[in-house]
């Protein structure tokens, strides 16, 4: 193998790939990305052998050359520390002779030991397959940004550390929560006649929020048994399914309380954000006491120390008082973007439903406790 590259166009492949490896492996092959240099281009892989990344370089998009062909595997981490530390404008000359990589930058030069390609694992890549759709990246980024915040992180219910994505007919429905609290929201896609309902694992929502960050163009979801694969552009990435059936999310929604909050969105998060503060640091307790068009938030913590805030709010319904988890709270209305934050609530003890009335796609639900 044999090929130069500008160190920028390199560099940003590379930290796409050196991103799903793992820190800690099992397995010393794990910490290697696959390179592979073939008709003037070369492609970066990395897996963890749950999610799997590939990035593609041409010759045609970049000032890459190759001069030989060839694949092997090389430490990801310990090549991505070594572009990142050469100037800004230099170029990468790489060569492999005799399982050796070395890298030559100007006046200096690396040499790294390699593992062979072949033992490389893979995961499966049925892309063309007819459970798939396309859709804007921008549109899926919004989308992600707006559920991933609620997924549970490891969970003994295996199935809340993930996404659900539930297609029917033109609808796209994304549904993350970890049982006490639900992100929710839709969108519109070509009518493909599939019925879908899978759950991508936290690790690959992590990926995918990564890569549709970085593109502007459109990008191909497909879906086989038990991996979903991404196509944006030169990226590709696949990810093992979670083997579970979503519990029925729609159980969750409370119908529409009786009792109602109208108040802007950013004053009612920044005062979470100052109360908060104070907030007993394992419960993170806020209570919120409503009544009179006014809006009281009160935390305090087994120190004796406390906060209180009073907010001007449009309020319909008798008085009520009731906790939530402050954090929980502060994350929905983050990910939120309308001015005017709807709280819909029946009684301390049931959950309340956020609504954004510039979104009437998206939902949001957030469980009480106990303060």
């Amino acid at each position: 193998m044999n090929f130069t590259i500008s160190r920028a166009a390199f560099i940003d492949a590379l930290q796409q790939v050196v991103n799903v490896i793992e820190k800690k492996q099992t397995l010393p092959i794990l910490s290697h990305i696959l390179l592979h240099a073939e008709h003037q281009k070369i492609s970066l892989t990395g897996t963890d052998q749950e999610v799997e990344v590939k990035m593609t370089i041409s010759s045609e998009e970049s000032d890459l050359m190759v001069s030989e062909e060839g694949q092997l595997a090389v430490p990801g981490r310990k090549l991505l520390d070594i572009c990142k530390n050469l100037p800004a404008d230099s170029r990468i000359a790489v060569n492999v002779a005799d399982s050796r990589f070395t890298l030559n930058s100007g006046e200096f030069e690396s040499q790294l030991a390699t593992l062979p390609a072949m033992d490389f694992p893979n995961l499966e890549h049925e892309e063309d397959t007819d459970n798939s759709f396309e859709l804007p990246a921008t549109v899926l980024k919004t989308m992600l940004d707006k559920t991933s915040f609620a997924m549970a992180q490891q969970d003994v219910r295996y199935f809340f550390n993930g996404m659900l994505f539930e297609q029917e007919d033109s609808v796209l429905r994304l549904v993350a929560t970890n049982g006490q609290r639900l992100a929710m929201t839709d969108t519109t896609i070509e009518n493909t006649g599939n019925k879908l309902r899978v759950i991508v694992p936290r690790k690959g929502i992590i990926e995918l929020q990564r890569l549709v960050s970085d593109t502007p163009e459109g990008i191909k979801i497909a879906f086989t048994d038990n991996h979903m694969v991404l196509l944006s552009g030169a990226a590709r990435l696949t990810t093992k399914l979670i083997d579970a059936e979503y519990p029925d999310y729609s159980k969750a929604i409370p119908v529409a309380g009786d009792k109602s909050i109208q108040c802007k969105r950013t004053s009612l998060r920044e005062a979470l954000v100052r109360t908060s503060i104070l907030s007993n640091e394992v419960y993170k307790n806020v209570k919120l006491s409503a009544g009179d068009n006014a809006l009281e938030l009160f935390t305090n913590n087994p120190q004796q120390e406390q906060a209180t805030e009073m907010l001007s709010i449009g309020y319909e319904g008798l008085p009520l008082e009731i906790g939530f988890n402050v954090n929980f709270l502060i994350e929905a209305l983050s990910v939120m973007t309308g001015d005017t934050l709807v709280m819909q609530l029946s009684n301390a003890t049931s959950p309340c439903l956020l609504n954004d009335p510039d979104d009437l796609q998206s939902q949001y639900v957030i469980s009480p406790m106990i303060v």
